[in-house]
């Protein structure tokens, strides 16, 4: 039995996928760091380079996270046709 969780034939879901735990991970780094910062001001953590380019990619994968998940709700992802509504008869 093959389970599709791990289906890799898909190549927009993979990386749908890879995008939304990318974007998740660097989040939580963010969010870190900026808690570290605050209790350990004399760090500076949120004024490094370091922390302007994580800002940068979280900002960059969240932009690409959300679109491919506005054009996922748009798309029909089973390509089944949906069933014409039934008209009442009076």
């Amino acid at each position: 039995m093959r389970n599709r969780f791990f289906d890799f034939s898909n190549k927009m879901r993979v990386f749908r996928v890879i995008t939304a735990h990318l974007t998740a991970m660097f989040a939580v780094l963010i969010i870190v760091c900026f808690i570290i910062d605050r209790v350990n001001t004399a760090m500076e953590f949120m004024s490094s380079e370091l922390s302007k380019w994580c800002i940068a990619i979280l900002a960059v994968l969240a932009l690409i996270s959300s679109i491919l998940t506005i054009c996922a709700l748009w798309i029909n992802p089973d390509k089944k046709r949906r069933p014409a509504p039934q008209r009442r008869r009076r």
